[in-house]
């Protein structure tokens, strides 16, 4: 177990998961951090439990934390801040809280685990496909079939992947470019509008910057500003600054050289990503 994987393990347990008025949501967190824990890959854990439904903001507030860690070896036990955070969106994935903040367990729906009894649980654990990230999904339709617990890690498998070269990494090239500095556009948008859709577009970047990252061509300006703009919407998400004109004014300043870089020649990208990075790596200091 790596030292981030032991952080947040030990985070886990701490939470006070006696608060949960609901045994099953009890069971739900411990076998969550038991998956964690014994990950081979902490970041492909979390990714999966970020596309369960309701559980994207529990997943960011690991993934934020997780990154802190890493970036600082020193750091040894969770804080207050840090384990209040975690719990109050693992509470909000459950639906443990309403909106006015009362204790609204569910009941009814039940896990069937193989060679486990039933737990009484919510319905609301269930997997997204990524046919869904294309738009908000219709709740208008019949109630969700009740899900399995290991659905959220596991049947993420199934999901179809990113075609890559045989060298493992995506290639880069001007037609990802053209269509992510234009998916960075819709969500400067989105924004703006306050549309429903900001959190799926919210979700798209921050998996192209992965592809971004792990790509072996792809330029290391472009790379370091992918790195940093998905500190940035974690944190956004995290903190629930959506809406926040700070946040706005950002993502302005953010997306239009962002969008000349892309539309620009190899050759004559030189400076371009300079001032949007310089923006990324400081931006927490807009939110002290």
């Amino acid at each position: 177990m790596s030292h981030t994987q032991k952080y947040i393990s030990l985070l886990l347990e701490r939470l006070p998961k006696y608060e949960l008025r609901s045994y099953e949501h009890q069971i739900n967190l411990d076998r969550i951090r038991d998956r964690i824990s014994d990950a081979a890959d902490l970041n492909a854990e979390l990714l999966s439990l970020y596309k369960v439904q309701n559980c994207a903001d529990f997943a960011l507030s690991l993934m934020w934390i997780a990154d802190k860690v890493e970036k600082d070896s020193t750091k040894e036990e969770s804080t207050i801040d840090e384990e209040t955070l975690v719990f109050s969106k693992f509470r909000q994935a459950i639906g443990d809280l309403s909106p006015a903040g009362e204790e609204t367990p569910q009941e009814g729906a039940s896990f069937n685990l193989p060679g486990s009894q039933e737990f009484g649980s919510p319905p609301a654990l269930s997997l997204k496909s990524e046919s869904d990230y294309s738009s908000p999904p219709d709740m208008s339709s019949a109630p969700a079939p009740e899900p399995q617990i290991d659905s959220i890690f596991g049947a993420m498998a199934q999901a179809p992947e990113r075609t890559q070269p045989p060298g493992g990494s995506s290639i880069i090239g001007s037609e990802q470019e053209l269509g992510f500095a234009s998916m960075v556009e819709k969500f400067l948008e989105a924004v703006q509008s306050g549309n429903d859709n900001r959190t799926t577009l919210l979700s798209d970047i921050i998996s192209e910057c992965n592809v971004v990252i792990a790509s072996s061509n792809a330029s290391e300006d472009y790379k370091h500003f992918c790195s940093l703009l998905t500190e940035f919407l974690n944190y956004i998400s995290v903190n629930e600054y959506m809406d926040d004109v700070r946040v706005m004014n950002m993502l302005s300043n953010i997306q239009d050289p962002f969008s000349q870089w892309a539309h620009s020649s190899t050759e004559s990208r030189s400076g371009y990503l300079d001032s949007v990075i310089d923006i990324l790596r400081d931006f927490k200091t807009m939110f002290e």
